[in-house]
């Protein structure tokens, strides 16, 4: 693993100055032969990083690649109220993998890892995305005490990851309750949220964000849903270095908030960004649901609709099924193939 770490690094260098980087350089660095770099450089394709062989040069990114790297996600990053920042190559579950450390009360860790095997999505659901392309990223943070709502809790993530990709990106991304960022009927990104501890003590949260940068050629093994990327919607070349500092921060300052004021202040703010309210929605399962119109959200975050008899219902469970009526969903996708 440190050979790769040493191979990428000369990559990201070599990218940054618009080049490639010799076999000769890199078996000098790690003391190999240039048929030990070759292996070195195959292993690295096969997890997924595209590197192109460039005649006379040596090895260079593709075109678009911009690897990730603890001290360019801290440039843009001015919180103190992050402890640490992890890179990882290639991780089964980064939820996972902050769940197993010591989390602080008050203060995040965050780990992002290029590419996951057994990537995590709500209601059991996988995660899948491209490598080396995306933000798979992690972040723990720990309560003195269980706030008022997990749900809640949900929601103001994808209200800050919405505010953040429209603001810097000028995109207009709608949130599907519980905490699914939208493009019309296209999701962009998963929030999955895992919680510990005991009802009357501390909590510790782990919240897991997937956010589809850029993955043009990618086809998932399989998909419940359409997706799109953040790339595809904008003509400036996204540094997901920067995103990610933008997006810690965010987040770290809205945990030290929610920590005392919980949800409530942010109702409006996230109605407003509700891609179902106001229309006719089904909530439940398969066998037991009801149909109405979504009204919004209260100061837990659960989710309010209206049905025919204009009895208000209530859902708090961020597991139940959210869809919108078949009639809405293909007016929806006409609308977006005529734009």
């Amino acid at each position: 693993m440190k050979n790769q770490q040493v191979v990428i690094r000369l990559l990201n260098l070599s990218a940054d100055n618009g080049g490639a980087v010799s076999g000769t350089a890199i078996g000098e660095a790690l003391g190999i032969s240039r048929m030990a770099v070759q292996k070195r450089v195959q292993t690295l394709i096969t997890n997924g990083l595209p590197i192109t062989a460039v005649p006379g040069r040596g090895y260079a990114l593709a075109q678009g690649v911009n690897l990730l790297s603890d001290e360019k996600i801290a440039r843009h990053l001015s919180s103190e109220l992050c402890e640490s920042i992890e890179v990882l190559q290639s991780i089964e579950s980064t939820n996972s993998h902050l769940l197993s450390q010591e989390i602080l009360n008050g203060r995040a860790k965050i780990c992002v890892a290029e590419s996951q095997s057994a990537g995590r999505g709500r209601r059991g659901n996988d995660w899948q995305s491209a490598p080396y392309r995306n933000v798979m990223l992690s972040l723990s943070w720990g309560f003195d005490h269980w706030p008022e709502t997990i749900t809640g809790l949900g929601l103001a993530v994808s209200l800050v990851l919405t505010r953040i990709v429209n603001e810097r990106y000028g995109l207009d991304v709608k949130i599907k309750w519980p905490n699914d960022l939208m493009v019309g009927v296209d999701k962009l990104a998963g929030i999955l949220i895992d919680v510990a501890g005991e009802s009357s003590g501390s909590c510790n949260v782990v919240v897991g964000i997937g956010l589809n940068v850029h993955q043009p050629d990618w086809s998932p093994k399989s998909s419940a849903y359409r997706w799109v990327d953040m790339q595809s919607l904008v003509s400036e070349e996204i540094d997901r270095n920067e995103l990610i500092g933008l997006v810690v921060h965010g987040l770290s300052g809205m945990f030290a908030d929610f920590a005392r004021l919980g949800f409530s202040p942010m109702v409006e703010a996230w109605n407003e960004l509700s891609s179902y309210r106001g229309k006719r929605i089904r909530v439940g399962s398969p066998d037991e649901y009801v149909e109405g119109v979504m009204i919004g959200v209260d100061g837990v975050g659960a989710l309010l609709i209206s049905d025919h008899d204009n009895i208000l219902h209530r859902f708090v469970d961020s597991n139940v099924s959210v869809r919108l009526l078949e009639s809405q969903r293909v007016e929806s996708v006409s609308a977006k193939d005529e734009s």
